[in-house]
């Protein structure tokens, strides 16, 4: 009786342990995958208000894709540039207005974490 009862409720126990496991990584890996982003935006930060380089400096060429982070292989880091107007509507030219998303995901895409800033040039 005691076999029977293990051998139907053993499985489901198993894979409530394993799932519980695996959500146990997630808290860790949205950390490291947040500092992975606001570091880079504090990168483009300091670039903006360098004295030699300013505004101009805002560029997904200055800021190129990471695939995998450097030191953080389970990561992948992307930096977007796009005009936005004075309102944040998006704009096809430059109307001293820049939006900038860093996104950094992890488990090949399905898990990501996006933060946006905008800049003017002043």
């Amino acid at each position: 009786m005691a076999l029977a009862v293990l051998s139907i409720s053993l499985p489901s126990l198993m894979v409530a342990f394993a799932n519980a496991a695996n959500q146990g990584i997630l808290p860790s890996n949205t950390t490291v995958a947040s500092f992975l982003a606001i570091g880079r935006m504090e990168e483009i930060i300091a670039r903006r208000y360098r004295g030699t380089d300013g505004y101009a400096a805002i560029t997904t060429t200055n800021f190129p894709a990471e695939s995998p982070v450097s030191g953080y292989s389970m990561f992948n880091r992307t930096v977007a540039v796009d005009f936005v107007t004075p309102a944040l509507a998006a704009a096809g030219s430059d109307q001293g207005y820049k939006k900038v998303t860093v996104t950094v995901s992890w488990n090949s895409g399905t898990q990501r974490i996006k933060i946006e800033r905008v800049f003017a040039d002043f």
